[in-house]
């Protein structure tokens, strides 16, 4: 007799966890390149098994991240709480945040790691930081604090996708990459979460995260003005957030203006009146649109004739056509004078508005060409054999529910193999009419 032991599984598979053992460089252009061929790319497939892809993948970014928080400490962000191996979700702040007049805080997508901004880009064309929160901190640093403190504003970068602790690594990591951490074989199907081991107190989910860094923030400053830019997702964070009555009692006196980009979230059904009046007057927001940069989408009440929904605040193009992920580094430079433009005028409304209608346009050929390839809808076809199959099993199907007994017959007559009419009616019986 023969029995498997566990020890005769498949190892799982394992990397390194720095680019260069991986097999990539960074080059002069700040491009991820393979070693073995500098033209090529970040490559995902390298196997036919998906776990070994995934594998990599966990590496990779656990690489690229490295990078990007490297940086991120050399430009005198701190990475908090300092030194403790105690579950926690690591945020980044300027070292100004306990002094600065305005401090902006950005809320990444709750899907990402914390610096990152877009994957396809910070491991392909574009490069490191052009792809990371690296390029948006850059660019505020440029920027002016307040009238009266002409000093660049403080950055606090929130970590609205890793929630989940990783015990082993002594880590945060999202959700998503969760399921590549090592497992004992290479056929395990995964780890069961665990709250006791795996939930991080305060971070808990992201509403709970962001409300975690207010609660900081309000220690760390409790004198600067705020601006919140949110992406993806986390618009609808940022909106539940400052919906909630005490929550803008206590930060609406302080908030200067905002920034989505990519919200969907219909505000219609807000009730709190200084928030809603907030949105009209001190924010905007850019959105997926391949129009030029800039171009007026909608108003606070949205616009139907691109089936734009009110998003409660002016709605602009951000030329990006596909991609959430790819909007903040499209935007970048006239959505930060936005928020200075503010911060530097007394009584600052956002300027009236005109949106014109346009007509709905037929989606031709050469814009289906244009489309990316996992953008596109999926389209499956079904053989003769087996939609005749399909349809007996519907037929043996209805007539058991007739009469509660199992069909003894097992008809191959062509005239009943059709569908009969009306039989994607909700509630149809055989025999009835549509």
């Amino acid at each position: 007799m023969f029995r498997r032991r566990w020890s005769g599984l498949p190892k799982d598979a394992s990397f390194e966890s720095d680019l260069e053992g991986l097999g990539y460089f960074v080059n002069d252009e700040d491009e991820i390149r393979s070693i073995e061929d500098p033209d090529c790319y970040y490559k995902f497939f390298i196997s036919k098994n998906m776990r070994v892809n995934e594998r990599q993948r966990f590496h990779f970014n656990a690489a690229m991240q490295e990078v990007i928080h490297d940086r991120l400490m050399k430009r005198g962000l701190l990475r908090i709480p300092l030194g403790t191996d105690e579950k926690h979700c690591p945020v980044f702040i300027s070292h100004t945040t306990a002094t600065a007049a305005r401090i902006i805080v950005i809320l990444g997508e709750p899907i990402q790691n914390v610096g990152m901004l877009a994957g396809r880009v910070a491991s392909g064309p574009g490069g490191l930081t052009k792809g990371s929160i690296i390029s948006v901190v850059r660019a505020i640093a440029k920027q002016k604090g307040t009238t009266y403190a002409p000093c660049p504003p403080s950055v606090v970068i929130a970590n609205m996708g890793e929630r989940h602790w990783w015990p082993e690594g002594k880590r945060s990591i999202t959700v998503a990459d969760s399921t590549d951490i090592p497992l004992p074989s290479l056929v395990h199907t995964g780890r069961k979460y665990i709250k006791e081991l795996n939930e991080i107190p305060g971070s808990e989910t992201a509403d709970a995260h962001m409300a975690t860094v207010f609660k900081n923030i309000a220690k760390w400053n409790d004198m600067a003005k705020i601006d919140v830019i949110a992406i993806g997702e986390s618009c609808e964070v940022a909106l539940k957030f400052f919906e909630n009555k005490e929550n803008w009692e206590n930060w609406g006196g302080r908030m200067s203006g905002m920034l989505m980009f990519g919200t969907v979230y219909n505000t219609e059904k807000l009730t709190n009146d200084g928030f809603k009046k907030f949105l009209a007057e001190r924010t905007r927001a850019y959105l997926v649109s391949p129009e030029p940069l800039d171009t007026p989408l909608a108003t606070a009440r949205g616009n139907p004739s691109l089936s734009i929904e009110p998003l409660g605040c002016p709605c602009l193009s951000s030329g990006e056509p596909h991609y959430v992920e790819c909007i903040a580094m499209r935007v970048l430079e006239p959505a930060l004078a936005y928020l200075q433009e503010i911060a530097l005028t007394k009584g600052f409304v956002n300027p009236e508005m005109a949106v014109a209608e346009r007509p709905p346009t037929d989606f031709t050929d050469e814009d289906w060409s244009k489309l990316p390839q996992e953008n596109r809808p999926g389209v499956t076809t079904l053989n003769q054999e087996e939609m005749k199959k399909r349809i007996k099993e519907l037929r043996r199907w209805k007539k058991f529910e007739e009469t509660g007994q199992a069909p003894d017959w097992d008809s191959d007559d062509e005239e009943e193999e059709g569908l009969p009419q009306g039989s994607g009616k909700e509630d149809w019986r055989e025999g009835d009419a549509w």
